[in-house]
């Protein structure tokens, strides 16, 4: 094949670039907008420290296709220069003072991100119309207005004088600019590029690598970015399925639960370099690794398109303990999503988490059931799954850990023989069930959000270390820490309830929302008397809905 032409200018700058450009865009196949805080901190902090010095902002690969310029490389550096200025702009505006340069410049449509965060963009950066990030689409458009939130509030900081000079810094910034007009070119240059200690992500360098590969392979130019190409929009889906699951799955885990289930191997470079070692057809090897990998993640969309049903999203509140991601990937990418079975293995995972979670087991053969359940060769079905789950359930994992029926009644000797209940990973997941429990009775509506799930934690109804009482040894040993003197709340009020009487908790209470405070609130008084009768509802609730004796 051809050598390689790059034109390499390394004495660019960010103006520069703007002003000699028509159009720059971002790649489908490219993950969006991905910079949080601390990106974002570190770029202004980075700005700030130059103090006017000539500052050096990376190197920046484009594909040249006519006038158009994709970015292979640097898309979010580059976002983040646009919001940053605009930021400014908007500064400078409310002071009086004139943008045109600014405006003229970056805020036009010579850059554009990825379709679906663009008009959120536009409006942001153009018009500086800065929607409520309730109102966004998708995690990254979310991300592009707390950027430039952030830049705006710590920009305004400044005063006229350090203003210009970060401005100025910024688009002053020398960066070095490789032009390549070909696909297969640019996947070499990036995995060459990013193989010499940039922070990727797996996923990114196994892309980069076997992208490479199709170009390594090919004896025919045109064949190969023929591949490219297919693979490139596999790739654009695939980003915007796990950009769609964000919070319930990471890339990392959907790339390891991928590999282990297709070819029982880790989700990393070595591994994938070792089996595409030993494959004859190395191509198409390639080519279906992208096609199973975009099916597996539109099976996690599913799921969590699905998150409002309460099977489901029980599993999310109760944690990983065991590998229950897995199992659900495989249901949904078979499709069997219907149906009793389905409905009792949803369940089963839930009560074989939380028993794990109090036992604190390590052990996990799920995985080894799900590649069963997935393996076309071999003789086991949904119903084969739901079994075994079953079985673990009652009995965990190891024989052992069934002695004297010790696994299958541990939730019941949780509650009945210990008295220290003050684990949030663990009685913050029961008492959200139980007020889901009194909600429905009242017809209120189950909570289901996992936002909402992770923004409470667990306080003493009465205080751990009050300043106007003295505890008996008594009191604080089988008392104080009972799941019956714990009770939800948001970790906002929890500041303001403190180590404060109950007489005086009691005005706070008022303003709670949830359904369980109404056992409390009617309450004059918090003695051993109250919270052994709070537990004891607490404790019969659990024990009937752990119970998996009809499941």
């Amino acid at each position: 094949m051809e050598a390689i032409q790059t034109e390499n200018k390394t004495a660019e700058s960010i103006q520069k670039l703007f002003k000699s450009s028509d159009c720059v865009r971002i790649p489908a196949y490219q993950r969006a907008y991905s910079w949080g805080d601390k990106q974002c901190s570190q770029f202004l902090e980075d700005l700030l420290e130059q103090k006017g010095k000539k500052y050096y902002l990376g190197q920046f690969l484009f594909e040249k296709d006519g006038n158009t310029l994709f970015i292979i490389d640097g898309q979010q550096r580059l976002t983040t220069t646009i919001l940053f200025l605009s930021a400014i702009a908007k500064i400078k505006i409310l002071k009086g003072e004139n943008i045109d340069s600014i405006r003229e410049i970056y805020l036009t449509d010579v850059f554009k991100t990825i379709d679906d965060d663009q008009v959120i963009f536009k409006k942001v950066t153009q018009k500086h119309l800065v929607s409520a990030i309730d109102d966004t689409e998708t995690i990254s458009q979310k991300r592009i207005i707390e950027a430039f939130n952030f830049f705006e509030t710590e920009l305004s900081k400044l005063d006229n004088e350090n203003l210009n000079l970060i401005q100025q810094t910024l688009e002053n910034a020398v960066i070095s600019t490789f032009y390549i007009t070909n696909k297969v070119e640019a996947t070499q240059v990036f995995e060459y590029q990013n193989n010499r200690g940039k922070e990727l992500s797996r996923f990114e360098v196994i892309k980069a690598y076997l992208m490479h590969q199709i170009y390594i392979q090919s004896t025919n130019n045109n064949q190969a970015n023929n591949d490219i190409a297919e693979i490139q929009s596999i790739i654009s889906k695939t980003y915007r399925y796990i950009e769609a699951v964000e919070g319930y799955f990471t890339e990392n885990e959907l790339l390891d639960n991928y590999c282990n289930l297709f070819f029982n191997i880790g989700g990393n470079i070595e591994t994938i370099k070792e089996k595409l070692n030993k494959e004859e057809n190395k191509t198409q090897w390639i080519k279906l690794f992208f096609e199973n990998f975009v099916e597996l993640t539109h099976s996690a969309k599913s799921i969590v398109s699905n998150k409002n049903q309460s099977d489901i999203t029980n599993l999310f509140f109760v944690g990983n303990e065991a590998n229950w991601k897995l199992v659900l990937l495989t249901i949904f990418y078979k499709g069997e999503v219907t149906g009793d079975t389905f409905k009792k293995i949803l369940k089963l995972l839930e009560v074989l988490c939380f028993k794990l979670k109090l036992g604190d087991y390590r052990t996990d053969y799920l995985p080894h059931y799900s590649k069963q359940y997935f393996n076309p060769k071999v003789a086991y079905n949904i119903d084969n799954l739901y079994q075994d789950i079953k079985n673990v359930t009652e009995a965990g994992f190891k024989w052992y850990w069934n002695d004297g029926d010790r696994f299958k009644n541990i939730i019941t000797n949780y509650f009945d023989n210990e008295k220290w209940h003050y684990n949030r990973n663990t009685i913050k997941f029961v008492l959200w069930q139980y007020e889901n429990s009194l909600r429905l009775k009242n017809r209120s509506g189950a909570l289901l959000d996992k936002d909402l799930y992770n923004s409470y934690t667990i306080e003493h109804i009465k205080p751990q270390n009050p300043t106007d009482e003295e505890y008996s040894e008594e009191f604080r040993k089988n008392f104080l820490q009972l799941a019956g003197n714990l009770a939800l709340l948001t970790q906002s009020q929890n500041s303001k309830f403190g180590n404060k009487s109950f007489d005086m908790k009691s005005e706070l209470f008022q303003d709670t929302a949830l359904s369980s405070y109404t056992e409390i609130r009617e309450k004059t008084q918090w003695t051993e008397t109250e919270i052994t009768e709070r537990h004891k509802r607490i404790s019969d609730f659990a024990k009937h809905y752990f119970d998996t004796t009809n499941i």
